[in-house]
Parts: structure tokens; sequence; C-alpha cells
């Protein structure tokens, strides 16, 4: 266990000391959607409605030996729904698979509906938009309870919660931290991102967070299960907060990659809308915060 615990411990912080010794930082943490497609067709979400092809298998192997020569250490598969990429004979298994010899950490969002269990990872995130009647509203109808239904078969050792807060569903905070507890192993928050610009009736401004943020701090420290740090939950409540988006890297599905915002090549980039809860904690984790590295550690590793 403390082997364990040891060599996770130099995975995580071989970026700090590289970025330490050199003063150039290096991406560290990987979103690559690899596939457009999704079973589902969610409110909130650009995604799914955007075309293009998407890489075989080789291509893919090709963003991966990209991002890793980047100096990624953390990579996270999305989609739409990462779960459907197929190349022929080729699925995202083993996809993983290639993965784990080139990423310390291997991780991937789902909507949670399609069995993730058997997959070799090292974290899932599947996302939860509230309770049953908001989650539904957002997703389609039953698809809370297909959700529900793979967490408690797949088990809460490695299940994240990913919950992206918007207008629709603020009300609901408390009540979904309740019925997760216990049952995952932590929820990590965001802030819903207008992806057309505002108007935007999902949107939520900098200034209205700070209400949601505190409700969030005082169930954490209530023991539920919200696993962003106290120290990305109060800087976060800043109209604008330093973020150090060197450290991102991003792959698409046709396999390119490109280095900094998440946003880039993706939607319109506005720092002072922007609730990407990840990019808050590592930047705050590179500029020395301890608690964001242990928290980076344990959500990560």
């Amino acid at each position: 266990m403390i082997r364990a615990i040891g060599k996770s411990l130099w995975r995580f912080t071989t970026p700090f000391l590289k970025h330490l010794i050199t003063g150039r930082p290096t991406p560290t943490l990987s979103g690559y959607k690899i596939t457009h497609r999704c079973n589902l067709k969610c409110l909130h979400c650009p995604y799914w409605k955007r075309v293009g092809g998407e890489s075989d298998f080789e291509g893919v192997k090709r963003a991966l030996g990209l991002l890793r020569d980047m100096g990624v250490k953390i990579l996270i598969l999305e989609g739409g729904e990462p779960i459907l990429w197929r190349d022929g004979a080729w699925g995202i298994a083993d996809v993983i698979d290639h993965a784990r010899g080139l990423f310390p950490s291997v991780c991937m969002t789902t909507n949670g509906t399609l069995p993730y269990g058997d997959l070799a990872l090292d974290r899932v995130w599947v996302s939860l938009d509230g309770t049953e009647e908001i989650h539904d509203r957002v997703r389609g109808h039953g698809v809370f309870s297909k959700v529900w239904k793979n967490l408690e078969t797949e088990g809460k050792r490695n299940s994240f919660i990913s919950f992206t807060i918007s207008r629709m569903n603020r009300s609901t905070v408390s009540d979904l931290l309740r019925i997760l507890k216990g049952r995952v192993a932590g929820v990590t928050v965001q802030f819903y991102y207008p992806y057309s610009g505002l108007p935007d009736p999902l949107f939520i401004t900098a200034a209205e967070r700070g209400p949601i943020l505190d409700e969030l701090m005082q169930l954490k420290k209530e023991g539920y299960p919200v696993a962003n740090s106290f120290s990305s939950l109060t800087d976060m409540k800043k109209t604008r907060w330093k973020c150090s988006n060197e450290l991102l890297a991003n792959a698409e599905p046709d396999g390119s990659v490109n280095r900094g915002c998440y946003l880039k090549n993706r939607g319109p980039s506005v720092c002072e809308m922007c609730g990407f809860s990840a990019h808050n904690e590592i930047s705050l984790a590179f500029n020395g915060n301890m608690e964001s590295i242990m928290t980076g550690m344990k959500i990560f590793f």
C-alpha cells in the first residue's frame, strides 16, 4: 500500500518538479474527444450536433502518441459518448489498453447509460445533472434510471460523478449530493459554459455562482462527496480566476491535437464565463496550492 502511494505521488509530482526546474510548464491534462457520436441529445451539449470524421485506430494511436510526446500524464477520453467509438473490430477497450502504456492515468467521461465496469480505466466520470426529474429533462426520459442501475452495478471505487451546474438544475445541488453519498467515490462540479454565446437560458453568471459555491463548501464540510478542493471552490467565486492553460492539451475526433484552452477550436473562449473547475484546480496545483495537489492525486490516481 505504501509503495503504491509512493508511486502515485511520484507520477503526479513529476510535472510539478519539471515546472519548478525549467520554469516552462508542459501539458499535463488532456481531454481527447474521440468521437462526437452519442446515444443522447442533451440540452446543454453542443457536441452531438457536430459532424465530421473520426480517426481509425491507427489515427487514434498517432494522436495518443502526440499527446504523450507533449508531456501529458492524465488522459481523459471524452465524446460524444466515447464508448461508441469503433473501427471495425477495434473498440474503446483497445484504445484504453494502448493508452495505458503511454499515460500514468487513463480516465473517461461517459453519460452512464452503457456498461463501463469492464474497461481498464483509472477513473470514470459519469454525468448526472440533478435528481431524476431534472436529469431526464436535460438528457431524455428514462435516462436517470439507466445511469443509476449502472452506478449500482459497477460500484463506487473508481466512479466519480460529473455534475454540470446550470440554471435548470441549480436547485438540486444538495438533493443530488445527498442521494450520492456512499454510492460514488466523489462528485466533481463545474458550471455550464454557453458555447453559442449569450443570452443563454442555462448560463449562471460569475456573480450568481457565489451562493452555490458556498452551499457546496458547506456540504463538503458536512461529509458529502464534493471532490473539488475548498481552495478551488473559493477561487471560482472570482469573476475571473487565473488559468494556466499551457497545462492543457486537447485532441479532436479527426486526430488533430492542440495545446491550450479546452475551448480552442471548440467554441468562443470568454474567460469571465468559464466554469471548468478542473482547469482551475490544476492551475492552483501548479501554483503550489497543496490542497489542490492532494485533490488531484486523489481524483486522478
